[in-house]
This record gives structure tokens, C-alpha cells and sequence, in this order.
């Protein structure tokens, strides 16, 4: 599946996004910003345009105004998609060998870093494919606004095939105006008093708002802006993006018999808005100033981050900006169209250099980089707007837009506009020409379709001449690539109308059996484009997707499927299973000759840790079903760890989390080096408990381990910061005030027990008159209020006094001359019990 976190560009292919599979190395994915006209098994492009030129009486007859006659009309037919050409691909895989079989590329560094993969020495053969695609609309603009002489009808927006390069098929019906605009556009192009090519005011676009499906790794992105909150900021910033695409002069002569009777010049201007560059840097602002908020959280990374995730990070925040601001396009603002730039006579076109790119490069060179200016659609409602609101999971499957757009014209080359124009003289009977454009939107891979063979016929008398004008031909399809043309002379019924009406049939055939449904019948129908997809077969899809799923708790889910008018056949019945590296299905069967297309389901959930559960069945007739999980929600907790590195190594936080009802006992834990702050979180089902407990583990600097006991706490509790330090406290032992005639020597035995946190430490001080003021120094748990105990042995000339076990409580000992004397000695030294070099620690 398309990772939407490898997104990159091939040096050369500017107009391409290329990204990588969320598992399969080998695979690649392409998404044009362009879209193309489609070529047909001639290799011959899926365009044409007609100029029609009718019957002067049957005109006026048939014309509701008699003050305006249209004695020519205009078709256009094309069909679009979004595959790349066979010297893109060229260039595309010759860049993937080289990057893929090397394991020090950026973008396969990045790559396994965020997947969690280790480097790999088999070599693939890349291959360029679609993404998935959801949902979609494909919309022809062409001269909207200029009124029924121009443009009559057209498809408007229509639904593209969502299978491998999205193709669409799409057409046009100009009145007279507008059918001339065409023809001199196409054929002879627009030229100025001198013979200069213009560029041409003509507005002819192909917008795709496409939904595909992506994936994204260890990520969790939430997005949201109230639509009246963009609106509003758009609203502000009208008219600072306006511009002049095209400014001159244009003199108009006109003349009699050779003569010059006049002569009027004008300074003629187009102005755009704003262009798709300037769009992207309003939604830069608008994330600036909080109009859209955007929130990352990479479960991933802990701590400081490398530069690696730091760019990961940076490349999926490059493409959520890309997603929110073609979403903004696809809302507010629609296409302008800019023609191309074109060379006058005068000047010479620069020369290729030998071998720098082939034919086929050649004829696409004018597409590379085509401008996108858009006008700001300020008569729409603020309220038909949906906000924006994206929410994707840590190791989820996201929907994303994709909305390619472009100049339809600026896609032909000067041979193919003019090869694409066709007359018909429709002012005579004998020529009237009904083309029909034929296509099958299926998937012959995953339905395991051995081919489909599409029958068309049209027999129709003339009124006029009693000719009876036919044809029948019989196309087959074996990839659904393919792209038939069906064409015949038309007959007309008293009125002088065209009897546009024909037949249509389909068989659908399968491989390795002999099974298979009913030709599918169509009588009377006039569709200029003929796309036969399942539901014209007779059957109803259903795509199936994982929604918003925990894949942490969840192992594995099950769909039963069943068609309620039919529910005995063989295909009226299947079960799909979606896992986390598996998150797609899909479901077809056929009607059976049955209107009604309401089918049941169920969803079944199989958990970790071994339990499951299971819903009733739902009846629904969506062709697109995602699901989500039964988790009703979450127990949650914060845990502030302040960790003094100057006293502690390192801390670890455990969690217990039970609850007996679902027989669920789970533990987490999490080490601590700095201090942090850890968000732990779980999901929950229905009616379990939210309630946890915890304890902490510390090892300190000097080798003490300290181990907390058990806390309870419920979700969303305040729980008290864990602060982990210790702190250095000294007392020191003055015996400057001694009488050192009268003493030798000293000896302090100083012992700290802190009960509580099994912490003790003792020392023996010697005190003399040369060495009379000394420290002892303790690493204590609390600030103040630290208790020593010590006793004291003086040696005199010729006596000794102990004293006796006494309690201080503070950071000072000051020794006195005692009172009374005890035994004699003859040599002052330290008693053996109390000999050591060291002081004493217990821990």
C-alpha cells in the first residue's frame, strides 16, 4: 500500500510524486499533477472534436429563437487518465534500479528507519504503479459562463474509473460561437494583425478531486479548520495575488474593395487570482495563526530526536500542507486557464543538444511545469463547506486527496490538434455520424475476468430518403485498457431530428470456468460514452476498508457478506478477512436479475489476546464500507518523571492494568535516563474498568536501588510528579574550641540511618589541635531535617572520657571540654574496633 511518509521526486519528472510501499520494497507508486489524454490500442490519442455543419432549413426549423440560427454545432470527446508515458517510465525505473538496490540512499535510510526494517542485499527489479483509489470525480471545464451559443452541454463531472490510472471519459456539445472557438483553436490557432501566434483565450480544463488510500507509519496526525474560518482569512487576502498573464495591443482594420475605412486599436489585459504556489503559502499562515491545526505525534521516536526522524517528520508535514491545501483548492477557488507560451516567427527556438531526449520526450517538453492560477469562488456559501478534519493512526490506512489538474490544449502537440478536427457536413442527408466511445471499467486482475465482449448495433430508417442506415460491430476487452470506437451514419424522423438511438450488449466470461451471468441488454440508448462497470453487468460492488481500528488490541477482523434477494447462490455469500498488513477487500455479486441492491453484513473481531466478539448483521447498499472497531474508549494517565542526573542512573514507571470481568492483565513499563514526560494510554471495551495502578523503580549514582509501592489510580487522575533526586548535606565537627593542653586527641563517631528510603552511613573523625574542623557528608532524601547520631572519645594526657550516644539535628557539631574524668591511658590511639581507613556505608 502507498506509504504517504516516502513521498520523493526523480530528477527530470518534476510533475510526478513518487512514493513507496508501506511493505514491498520492489513497488512504487506515481501520481501525475497533470493528467494526459489517453491513447487508444493504435497508440493514437482518445481525442476528437467535430465541427458539425447542418442544413441550413432544418437549422431554422428546429431553432426556438428564429432570430439566431446555429447552422454549425461542436463535439468533443476525450478520454483522460493519470499514467505516466513510456519515456517518463523509462526515466523513472532506470532512477528506482539505482536507489533501491543501494542501502545508503536517503530515501531507503529513511525508508527502514520508519518502517523498522534492516538493511537488505536481494536486488529488486522496481515496478511504477497506481495508488488505490477510493473515490473520485473528473470535471471538463470548458467556456463556462459564456452562454448557450458557446457551450450547450457537456459531462461535467464525472465518476473516473478508480482502477490503475484513474481514466475518464468526457465530452462537450458547443452551439455556434463556441464551435468556432474550438475549430480556430485547434486548427489554425489565434493569431495577431502580423501573423504572431497570441495566446488563446480559450478555457478548457481537466480537473481530478481524487481520494486515494495511503498508509501511514508509527504517525498519528490530527488536522482541523472550520470552513468559515478559511473562508474568512481567504476573504482578506482577495485581490493581493492578482496579476496581468497577458497584456498588448490588438488593432482591427477593416477594409472595402481595398480601401481602409477604419482602423481601432485595443489595450486588452487577463488578470488571474492566485496561483496553486501562492494557495500553498496561505495555508502556510493560516497553520501559523491557528486558522488550521495541525498535531503530530510520533510514537517512534523517544527523547531527542535524530535528523532522519526529524525529517520524516518534516517530509509528512510537507504532505499533509499538500493535502489540506489541494482540499482548499478543490473548495474555494476553481481553475483559471493560462494557454502556452508561444515563439513568434522572428525567433529562433533553441536547438536540443544530440541524444537529449528522444521523440517521445519531445512531444511532451510543453507539459513539464505547466502554471496553475486559480480564480477565488466568493459567491459560494461558507455553510456548504465541510470543515477540514483529518485524524490518521499510528500505523493507519488514511484516505488522502489527489487532485491533478491542467490545460487540456496544452497537451497537444500543433500535429495532433489539427489531426484531432474532423467536418462533418451534416447539411446533407448522406452524412450524419453517430461515434460512440467504448470502455469496460473493471478489474480483470482481481475478479479473475477472462474477457468481456461488448456487442453495439444501430438500425434506423431515414424519413426522408427511406435509407435504412445500420452497423453492427462486436468489440472484446481482455485487460480493460482498451478503448473502442463505434461509429455510423445517422438516420432523422419526420421532425429532421437525428435518430441518435442504438443497442447494446455485454457478456462477461470468467477464468477456468464455464459459469457465468446472462448477457446484459441495453435498448435505446444514446450515450456518447459507453463505459460498462459492473452495475451496467448486472452486479452490485462493494469495496471494504478498515476504518478507525486499533490494531494493537485487535488481531484480525471478519465481514460476512450475503445478498438478500438472492441469497442461495454461489456468489451471493463471501467472507473477507482484514489485518493490519492487510486492510482492503472487496465484494462482488451478480443480481440475478433482481433491481433491489440491499445485502446484509456482519462484523466479527478477534483480539490479541485471544478473546472476541461479534455484531449483528446490517443491511446497507453503499458501494463503499469501511469499518470500524467496538473499542468504546480509553483509560489514560500522565506520569512526570524529574530525574536528577547527578544523583540518579536511571528510573523505570510500571503500570498493572486488570480487569477480571474481560479477563485482561496487561503490564507497561517505561525506562527513564532524563526526565520526561510518559502519556500512557489503552483502549478499552465495552463496561471494562478504568482503573490502573503503578510504582516506580530508581537506581541511584552511589549504587542505592529504591523500589515505590503500588499506587491506585483511575483514568484522566492527576497523578503527583515523580521527582527523583537526592541531595548533598555535610556536617561538620568544630573542635577549635577545645582546651588542646589538656587533649591529645578526639575521635567522632558519626552514623546517618534514614529508615524509610535503607539508607546508612557512619564515619570515625579524628580531631587534634593541628587538625581540630573536619566534614562528614551524606547524599540525603529530603532538603532539611536530616538526623546524625555520634559519640565522642577524648584522650587526654593521662586520662580518657567517653560520651555516650547523642542525636543532632542539624549541619554543625561543636565539641566542649568534658566534665569529670574517666580512666587513665599511657598512648592516645584509636580503640581497634573503631580502626579503619575508610568511613562506613551501608546501603
Amino acid at each position: 500500500m502507498l506509504s504517504l511518509t516516502d513521498k520523493f521526486t526523480i530528477p527530470g519528472l518534476s510533475n510526478i510524486d513518487f512514493y513507496l510501499d508501506h511493505k514491498k520494497r520492489d513497488l512504487v507508486y506515481a501520481i501525475r499533477s497533470t493528467p494526459q489524454i489517453k491513447r487508444d490500442q493504435d497508440n493514437k490519442l482518445a481525442f476528437s472534436y467535430n465541427l458539425i455543419s447542418r442544413n441550413a432549413e432544418i437549422a431554422y426549423a428546429s431553432s426556438a429563437n428564429k432570430d439566431l440560427v446555429e447552422t454549425q454545432l461542436g463535439q468533443l470527446l476525450l478520454t483522460v487518465d493519470l499514467a505516466l508515458t513510456l519515456e517518463e517510465e523509462r526515466i523513472a525505473l532506470e532512477y528506482l534500479r539505482k536507489t533501491l538496490n543501494n542501502n545508503k540512499s536517503g530515501i531507503i535510510h529513511k525508508y527502514n528507519r520508519r518502517h523498522l526494517l534492516k538493511e537488505s542485499s536481494k536486488k529488486v527489479e522496481p515496478k511504477i504503479a497506481a495508488p488505490n483509489w477510493k473515490n473520485g470525480t473528473v470535471t471538463l471545464n470548458v467556456l463556462s459562463g459564456f452562454g448557450d451559443t458557446f457551450v450547450k452541454s457537456s459531462s461535467g463531472e464525472v465518476k473516473p474509473s478508480l482502477i490503475g490510472w484513474n481514466s475518464a471519459s468526457l465530452y462537450a456539445q458547443y452551439g455556434i460561437e463556441g464551435a468556432e472557438l474550438m475549430y480556430q483553436a485547434l486548427s489554425k490557432g489565434i493569431k495577431d494583425e502580423d501573423g504572431n501566434n497570441e495566446k488563446s483565450p480559450l478555457m478548457a480544463t481537466v480537473n481530478y478531486t481524487g481520494l486515494a488510500i495511503g498508509y501511514i507509519a508509527n504517525m498519528e496526525v490530527k488536522v482541523f479548520a472550520r470552513s468559515t474560518d478559511v473562508y474568512n482569512f481567504l476573504e482578506t487576502q482577495n485581490n493581493t495575488f492578482v496579476r496581468d498573464v497577458k497584456q498588448g495591443k490588438r488593432t482591427r482594420t477593416r477594409k472595402f474593395l481595398g480601401v481602409t475605412i477604419s482602423k481601432k486599436t485595443t489595450t486588452f489585459d487577463s488578470k488571474v487570482d492566485i496561483d496553486k504556489r501562492e494557495i500553498h503559502g496561505l495555508v502556510e499562515t493560516m497553520k501559523q495563526n491557528n486558522v488550521i491545526k495541525v498535531e503530530i505525534n510520533d510514537d517512534m521516536v523517544s527523547g531527542e530526536r535524530s535528523q532522519e526522524e526529524k525529517e520524516a517528520q518534516q517530509a509528512l508535514m510537507a504532505n499533509i500542507m499538500d493535502m489540506v491545501t489541494n482540499k482548499i483548492i478543490a473548495s474555494f477557488f476553481e481553475t483559471a486557464f493560462i494557454a502556452d507560451k508561444e515563439t513568434s516567427e522572428e525567433e529562433e527556438a533553441p536547438q536540443d543538444p544530440p541524444g537529449d531526449a528522444t521523440e517521445e520526450a519531445k512531444k511532451f517538453d510543453h507539459v513539464k511545469d505547466q502554471n496553475h492560477s486559480y480564480y477565488f469562488r466568493n459567491k459560494i456559501s461558507k455553510t456548504q463547506i465541510k470543515n477540514i478534519n483529518f485524524h490518521f493512526k499510528k500505523n493507519s490506512v488514511v484516505e488522502f486527496q489527489a487532485n491533478p489538474s491542467g490545460s487540456l490544449l496544452a497537451q497537444l502537440t500543433d500535429s495532433e490538434r489539427k489531426a484531432a478536427v474532423r467536418i462533418l457536413d451534416v447539411s446533407s442527408p448522406e452524412i450524419q455520424m453517430l461515434e460512440v466511445q467504448v470502455k469496460v471499467n473493471a478489474d480483470f486482475e482481481a475478479d479473475n475476468i477472462h474477457s468481456v465482449i461488448v456487442n453495439l448495433s444501430y438500425k434506423q430508417k431515414d424519413h426522408k430518403t427511406g435509407i435504412v442506415r445500420q452497423n453492427a460491430r462486436s468489440f472484446l476487452f481482455e485487460n480493460g485498457s482498451e478503448i473502442h470506437a463505434f461509429r455510423v451514419s445517422m438516420a432523422r424522423n419526420d421532425k429532421g431530428e437525428l435518430i441518435d438511438f442504438y443497442k447494446a450488449e455485454a457478456k462477461i466470461s470468467y477464468r477456468g470456468t464455464a459459469d457465468a451471468p446472462p448477457p446484459i441488454v441495453l435498448d435505446n440508448i444514446s450515450d456518447r460514452i459507453l463505459n460498462i462497470s459492473y452495475d451496467k453487468l448486472g452486479f452490485i460492488t462493494t469495496q471494504l476498508s478498515a476504518g478507525d481500528v486499533d490494531w494493537s488490541i485487535v488481531k484480525e477482523a471478519i465481514v460476512d457478506f450475503e445478498y438478500i434477494s438472492e441469497p442461495n447462490k454461489s456468489d451471493s455469500k463471501k467472507q473477507i478477512r482484514l489485518t493490519q498488513d492487510s486492510p482492503l477487500g472487496s465484494w462482488k455479486c451478480y443480481m440475478y436479475g433482481h433491481k433491489d441492491k440491499s445485502y446484509k453484513y456482519k462484523k466479527k473481531w478477534i483480539y490479541l489476546d485471544g478473546t472476541e466478539s461479534e455484531s449483528e448483521y446490517i443491511t446497507d447498499t453503499r458501494e463503499t464500507l469501511v469499518i470500524d472497531d467496538d473499542l468504546v474508549g480509553r483509560v489514560k494517565a500522565s506520569f512526570d518523571v524529574l530525574l536528577d542526573p547527578n544523583y540518579v542512573t536511571s528510573a523505570k514507571v510500571e503500570i498493572l492494568y486488570k480487569d477480571d470481568t474481560n479477563a485482561i492483565n496487561e503490564e507497561f513499563s517505561k525506562w527513564f535516563t532524563a526526565s520526561e514526560t510518559w502519556d500512557w494510554n489503552m483502549r478499552l471495551r465495552e463496561g471494562a474498568s478504568n482503573t490502573f495502578q503503578y510504582r516506580y523503580f530508581v537506581q541511584f549514582t552511589d549504587g542505592l536501588v529504591k523500589t515505590s509501592e503500588w499506587k491506585t489510580a483511575t483514568s484522566d487522575e492527576n497523578i503527583d510528579p515523580i521527582d527523583l533526586k537526592r541531595y548533598k548535606k555535610t556536617l561538620t565537627v568544630d573542635g577549635g574550641m577545645l582546651d588542646w593542653t589538656k587533649w591529645k586527641v578526639v575521635y567522632v563517631n558519626v552514623q546517618h540511618n534514614d529508615i524509610e528510603n535503607k539508607y546508612v552511613k557512619e564515619e570515625t573523625i579524628r580531631i587534634s589541635s593541628e587538625d581540630f574542623m573536619k566534614t562528614f557528608e551524606i547524599m540525603a532524601f529530603k532538603p532539611g531535617g536530616n538526623e546524625f547520631k555520634y559519640t565522642l572519645k577524648y584522650a587526654g594526657n593521662d586520662n580518657m572520657v567517653d560520651i555516650e550516644a547523642k542525636t543532632l539535628k542539624g549541619g554543625v557539631l561543636l565539641l566542649e571540654n568534658p566534665g569529670g574524668v574517666d580512666q587513665p591511658i599511657i598512648d592516645p590511639l584509636l580503640p581497634e574496633d573503631l580502626q579503619t581507613e575508610d568511613p562506613t556505608v551501608t546501603p
